[in-house]
């Protein structure tokens, strides 16, 4: 089941939403202001957030930060408004997509469907690359370290290796933690070396 957050200050358009959403079998919170959905959101995991634009305490934008710094959902924005500088605003906030108002229930649902979707393979595609980074991250430290015994132990790239994996499997422990802590070890030594 798929759960959204509406936000909207105008009761009549979000009790509409919300119980035709219900009815298609969305699990929906609503909430009246920026301050209680931000609230909503602490208390629970949402698939999309769907923002008013304009309301009274916390416009729309100034809650789509807020919701990015606290590590919220996905949001889109439902709008009386639909002038370029506004739509325009809501792309640079990072919205999925912005949905001009009025719309009814069968129009919204297509348009959560694709957001929602489009914000899970943006998910994926941050969890793939953080994997990469971090792969990256590993494989540069492990050359550095390589680099550091053949200096200091006369050996050639293979046996360097060789040497330093024959070293974490005996202390047990990840070849680029290792790594890590052999730089870390020889740049404490150029610094005392430097500072003397």
């Amino acid at each position: 089941m798929k759960r959204v957050l509406i936000v909207d200050d105008d009761r009549v358009v979000l009790n509409l939403l919300a119980e035709g959403l219900r009815e298609l079998g969305y699990e929906v919170a609503t909430a009246v202001s920026g301050a209680d959905a931000l609230l909503r959101v602490v208390e629970q995991d949402f698939d999309l957030a769907v923002l008013d634009m304009r309301m009274p305490g916390m416009p729309g934008l100034d809650l789509a930060r807020a919701l990015g710094e606290a590590g919220g959902p996905p949001f889109v924005f439902l709008s009386a408004f639909g002038d370029t500088d506004v739509v325009q605003a809501a792309a640079e906030a990072g919205a999925m997509g912005y949905l001009v108002k009025p719309v009814d229930v069968p129009q919204l649902v297509p348009f959560l469907e694709a957001s929602i979707a489009r914000a899970r393979e943006m998910a994926d595609l941050r969890t793939t690359t953080g994997h990469l980074e971090q792969a990256l991250s590993v494989e540069q430290k492990t050359r550095t370290a390589v680099g550091i015994i053949m200096v200091r132990k006369g050996l050639n790239r293979q046996q360097a290796f060789d040497f330093l994996r024959a070293q974490a499997r005996s202390q047990r422990r990840k070849i680029g933690d290792l790594s890590e802590d052999l730089i870390a070890a020889v740049e404490g030594i150029n610094q005392i070396l430097r500072d003397s």
